[in-house]
């Protein structure tokens, strides 16, 4: 069985700027309220994952160690049956973009997390169909818009009460420029 190491801010659901009293709370309600203890019906497995990552992010002297090994760190991400590799090699950006879906002619914002010639990953508060097309206006306003298509899509909780929906877009053609488009 292969070991993948997971983001212990994603196991329990917060960001990565959340105090300690979020991090205590988010841990009591993954345990208790969403029933993920193993005595209360939840899966052993993810129980020791959330133990795990509550153990490390409740202690600062720890929590410091695994944020400073997150910035040096390549993300490991596990291959699902029948998922596609990365064609091409993709750059953490943190921007802000504007977008316009399918035939819809009101803009809205998003970030945009990281980018590579064939497409981008974005974070948005507003729901992104898969399959949609889209139009995304860069950082940078002298450059011309960019069209794709929503590859894939879903939701998720960075903490307890907030939902940001993640979508994967890829262009329509190859962006070679891609990084002089997403510099100021």
């Amino acid at each position: 069985m292969e070991l993948v190491t997971q983001d212990h801010y994603e196991v329990l659901r917060v960001s990565r700027t959340a105090p300690l009293e979020v991090i205590h709370s988010a841990y009591r309600t993954l345990m208790q309220t969403l029933r993920k203890h193993p005595d209360l019906g939840g899966d052993a497995e993810e129980a020791v994952r959330i133990n795990q990552a509550y153990e490390v992010l409740s202690n600062p002297a720890e929590r410091a160690r695994y944020d400073a090994g997150l910035t040096t760190a390549v993300p490991v991400v596990p291959q699902k049956k029948g998922e596609e590799r990365r064609r091409a090699p993709r750059r953490e950006v943190d921007a802000t973009i504007s977008y316009c879906v399918g035939h819809d002619d009101r803009w809205y914002t998003a970030r945009v997390k990281d980018i590579s010639t064939l497409g981008l990953r974005l974070l948005a508060h507003e729901p992104i169909g898969k399959g949609l097309e889209i139009v995304i206006a860069g950082p940078n306003p002298v450059n011309q818009a960019l069209r794709g298509h929503v590859r894939w899509s879903r939701m998720f909780h960075p903490s307890m009460f907030e939902r940001v929906y993640e979508a994967g877009i890829e262009f329509e053609t190859t962006i070679q420029d891609i990084d002089k488009r997403f510099s100021l």
